[in-house]
């Protein structure tokens, strides 16, 4: 939010670079072995690994051994240069002779950084080849070492003199890195993507078009190493203060925190500060502070920044600090980026570092409006702040909001979060998401806290009303399936919004004793402040030592069952605080158990089923202290033979990778019916052993032995009569790789072709 109105329209594997960890001694039992693979970029002298391992041992990471059968060439100071940068080879030919696995029997690496294609683009290799080679590597690398971690380039632009077709061809090679990445990573031996294409200038930071310089080209290249070898080694320093786990947040002692909060305009109303004890008083446990990173407001100085907090830890409220100016980047004019907002937030890290058992850095709110283009980046941009906060040394938990004026109406945080968490390697990010207009009903609301809750991810309501321009927020189901599913929320705002949205302001005139409806509801309501918050133990508040997980709940009942749905019941858990609700497990067939959503209550419907399909299901207890039950026992149900809803037709492509184990399938699904199909689940079986690689896109995938199925997303659930819907996946097989013969749309067979 800001004073005004901001507006939000409702209409409907990123691999990214990794992130920096903060200055910390790492304590490995042994040195992890790193081998810089390559050509002359990282070999001859290839400096940018002197800068690597300099900044490494600066920052803590005093326990590593570069290695490799070549030495150090120089680069004016004493460093660990082992490598394997061979000037003038090819991928290709390192395939071809057979010369890796020597390598890797001296080096004998935990991780690999390879730069590396250069010479075979020069060479007109095609992309597809240089990857064949990529693939063959990682097999003699895994060969050597089953845990390996390779972390692989996207490789610097290059424009030689000799050769104008080179730029296009790095540009190919490095488009189809990332699939390569996604289709060849295991949690056993992990692939990560690091870009050193994007704002690399041949002109101003190489000599020749092709070789970085020693001005700004070996520094480029080492800043975007230095996060991903961080992130790789195999012993990395534990966040310290507030932190993640799993999908909670906790504090420094392990103990759940459960924001419930405020938010306070102080960059408008720096004379307020009475409000922090004023909020407190009403059982806050956190407070939501707006500051200004000078683009639109403020600054705020760092000695202001330091008041701040030093009020909140007076008041006994965690504090959550966000730049405002970043609200609406992209469509509100004046707008900062989040990478502006970074150069903030380092600036005033002296008053943030220590800190951490107090304070979660917001890095922008609302950081992207509703232009679709920009919003798109939000991945990226959201991970490069990230970055750029871990490298000053800032531990902090961290809080990014969702693009499109925090609505994430086009579900782009939803999507991508994982690859934002995953970049930063103290896993210490929770998203947050602004709930207004967009969401004005209990399925939307549960639909998007459900998508967390099945990631594994961690989530916040940062900002949330009882009315708003854009539509009527339904705050009952936003506070009881928060408060039921552990979830923070902070509700918008003490006082001070103007008129056109002043119905948000919870006080008037920022006066305790005068609530207005918002406020009244929000602090003394049903799942309220007064009702729901816990102070941090930090402060003596909570309580830590429950440790008491909630009681097995009984075994589930289905009834009800159809073809495409049925609806669970069971006896409820006992709990020596309190059970705060019930996650649903499901397995389809002799398959393994997943989440498939949760409820306050013990009764959950289950739909969008595969007919003729036996499902297994189990329930398990959760209280607010974050303990789990033990699971229940199994019921199984078998749905009904179903008839569909109409007609179908499928086409099915395969694409089989060159020197490969790998294919992608595309499929359409086309509605040849006469009514529209409204909810769909596509199912088919593989005859070749074939198996899909989680997640796939535009469906949710499954697969039990050889039966595949894909349930619809939630933007493409209706298919009206002719329309179309393309979904796919990558896979794997052995051998051969026949395509499936038949198809069934919600019980009904399809047609092919």
């Amino acid at each position: 939010m800001t004073l005004r109105f901001l507006r939000a329209v409702v209409t409907g594997l990123l691999l990214a670079a990794c992130v920096v960890i903060a200055p910390t001694a790492v304590n490995a039992a042994a040195p992890a072995r790193v081998m810089a693979l390559g050509d002359s970029i990282t070999g001859s002298p290839g400096c940018w690994r002197a800068l690597l391992w300099k900044h490494l041992q600066d920052t803590g990471y005093t326990d590593v051994d570069f290695v490799g059968s070549l030495p150090a060439q120089g680069c004016g100071f004493s460093h660990d240069g082992d490598n394997e940068g061979h000037g003038g080879f090819l991928a290709t030919n390192i395939v071809r002779d057979n010369q890796l696995p020597g390598w890797l029997s001296s080096a004998r690496p935990d991780v690999v950084l390879m730069h590396l294609g250069t010479n075979d683009v020069w060479n007109n290799i095609p992309a597809s080849t240089i990857l064949n080679a990529y693939t063959a590597l990682l097999g003699q690398m895994r060969a050597s070492n089953p845990a390996i971690k390779l972390v692989v380039a996207q490789i610097i632009p290059m424009n030689p003199s000799n050769c104008s077709a080179c730029g296009q061809r790095v540009a190919d090679l490095n488009a189809a890195i990332p699939g390569w990445a996604r289709a060849n990573s295991t949690t056993a031996s992990p692939i990560t993507v690091v870009d050193q294409w994007t704002g690399f200038d041949t002109a101003a930071d190489t000599g020749d078009g092709v070789h970085p310089n020693s001005t700004t080209g070996i520094q480029k290249i080492e800043a975007r190493w230095y996060p991903a070898v961080v992130a790789a080694l195999r012993s990395q320093p534990a966040a310290v203060g507030l932190h993640v786990e799993g999908t909670r947040v906790v504090e420094g002692n392990g103990a759940t925190f459960v924001m419930r909060g405020v938010n306070h305009a102080h960059v408008w109303y720096q004379s307020q500060t009475r409000a922090f004890a004023d909020m407190k008083s009403f059982g806050t446990n956190t407070v939501r502070v707006v500051l200004g990173s000078g683009q639109r407001w403020g600054p705020t100085p760092a000695a202001e920044v330091s008041s701040v907090i030093s009020l909140c830890k007076q008041n006994k409220l965690i504090c959550v600090l966000e730049v405002h100016d970043t609200t609406g980047f992209g469509e509100q004019s004046g707008a900062a980026s989040l990478d502006q907002a970074a150069t903030y937030w380092i600036s005033v890290a002296d008053a943030l570092k220590g800190q951490e058992n107090y304070v979660v850095v917001n890095l922008g709110n609302e950081p992207f409006g509703n232009n679709a283009a920009v919003s798109a980046t939000w991945a990226s941009a959201t991970s490069s702040a990230i970055s750029r906060l871990r490298g000053a040394g800032l531990q902090h938990l961290i809080m990014a909001d969702a693009p499109m004026w925090g609505q994430d109406w086009g579900n782009i945080m939803r999507d991508n979060a994982a690859s934002v968490f995953n970049a930063d390697p103290l896993r210490n990010t929770v998203f947050s998401i602004h709930m207004y207009g967009v969401y004005d009903t209990a399925a939307e609301i549960n639909a998007y806290f459900d998508a967390f809750r099945t990631a594994g991810l961690p989530l916040v309501v940062g900002e949330f009303g009882h009315n708003h321009s854009d539509g009527d927020p339904d705050e009952a189901t936003i506070m009881a399936q928060a408060q039921a599913r552990g979830l923070g929320y902070l509700g918008w705002s003490w006082s001070g919004n103007s008129s056109d949205v002043g119905y948000l302001d919870m006080t008037n005139s920022f006066n305790p004793a005068s609530l207005t409806s918002w406020g009244e509801r929000f602090l003394n309501g049903a799942n309220g402040v007064r009702q729901t918050s816990k102070e941090a133990t930090i402060y003596g508040g909570g309580d830590p030592g429950d440790t008491v997980a909630p009681s097995t709940p009984g075994t589930p009942a289905a009834s009800g069952v159809t073809s495409t749905g049925l609806t669970l019941n069971w006896i409820a858990s006992t709990d020596n605080v309190g059970v705060t609700g019930y996650e649903v497990l499901r397995a389809v067939g002799s398959g393994s158990f997943a989440a498939v959503g949760t409820t306050a209550t013990t009764t959950y419907a289950d739909s969008g089923l595969t007919p003729s399909t036996t499902y297994r299901y189990q329930v398990r207890a959760k209280d607010a202290a974050g303990n789990v039950s033990a699971s229940s026992g199994i019921v199984s149900a078998t749905t009904g033979a179903g008839g569909g809803t109409g007609a179908c037709k499928v086409g099915y492509s395969g694409q089989n990778w060159g020197g490969g184990n790998g294919f992608t399938a595309n499929v359409t699904i086309t509605n040849t019916g006469t009514s529209a199909v409204d909810g769909w689940t596509l199912a088919f079986s593989y005859a070749g052993g074939q198996k899909v690689t989680l997640p796939g896109w535009g469906a949710t995938f499954a697969q039990s032995g050889a039966a595949v199925t894909a349930t619809n997303l939630t933007w493409n659930r209706t298919l009206a009569p002719n329309a179309s819907v393309g979904i796919g996946f990558n896979g794997t097989y052995s051998g051969s790789n026949p395509a499936p013969t038949s198809f069934t749309l919600n019980g009904s067979t399809c047609t092919t072709g």
